[in-house]
């Protein structure tokens, strides 16, 4: 077979739907699935096999958006503009990061899953009650954007992770996390409020 045959047999497999594309997208699905699943362990089964079910969730939402970013094409736009989504992806990439792991006390949030443990309301999350959705959101309509990510794949993602937080919002957390009833009377779900934004610098100014 000529170069140019074996070049050409590389790029129809890699345009396979389920070659990084459908694969990816179930790959996902599967994330949220370990992700609902860690939540009820942390709700009502306690096992300490399932406390594994946020990282590989994390790892495997992370593989699967990394594939479909790479295979991506964006949305004609000037190259200028797509440099402003590129940064904004590193940004929001870095401020999810933070609100999962840095944000909160990580060791106990997935560690100790189980088990009762007091409810985060300092930082960012004196903004909203679930400041990692808030970032999420913009981050994958930025990977849409900047790499072509598919919209389907950011529009189900983000879906996914909104009926995540409800679950955990109305189910888990009260039952899990000291003073989550009264976290919820004084700081908004998701989007930050003009007292929720003074408390996060008030809480910031306090370190």
């Amino acid at each position: 077979m000529s170069l140019v045959g074996i070049h050409n047999d590389l790029i129809l497999r890699t345009e396979l739907p389920g070659f990084g594309g459908r694969l990816s997208v179930i790959f996902g699905g599967l994330a949220f699935a370990l992700f609902f699943l860690g939540d009820l362990n942390d709700w009502k089964l306690g096992r300490r096999a399932l406390r594994a079910c946020f990282p590989a969730g994390f790892l495997l939402l992370a593989a699967a958006t990394a594939v479909q970013a790479l295979r991506g094409s964006p949305p004609p736009m000037p190259a200028a503009l797509r440099g402003v989504f590129f940064v904004l992806s590193a940004v929001f990439v870095l401020l999810e990061l933070a609100a999962l792991f840095a944000a909160l006390p990580a060791g106990e949030a997935y560690g100790k899953t189980g088990e009762t443990r007091a409810a985060c309301t300092g930082g960012m999350y004196a903004l909203c009650r679930h400041p990692g959705v808030l970032w999420f959101i913009p981050l994958y309509a930025c990977l849409w954007l900047a790499f072509g990510l598919p919209a389907a794949a950011a529009a189900l993602y983000s879906a996914l992770d909104l009926l995540l937080i409800l679950f955990e919002d109305r189910v888990v957390f009260p039952a899990r996390l000291n003073g989550y009833d009264e976290y919820r009377r004084t700081t908004p779900f998701l989007i930050p409020s003009r007292a929720s934004v003074r408390a996060f610098h008030k809480t910031r100014m306090s370190r």
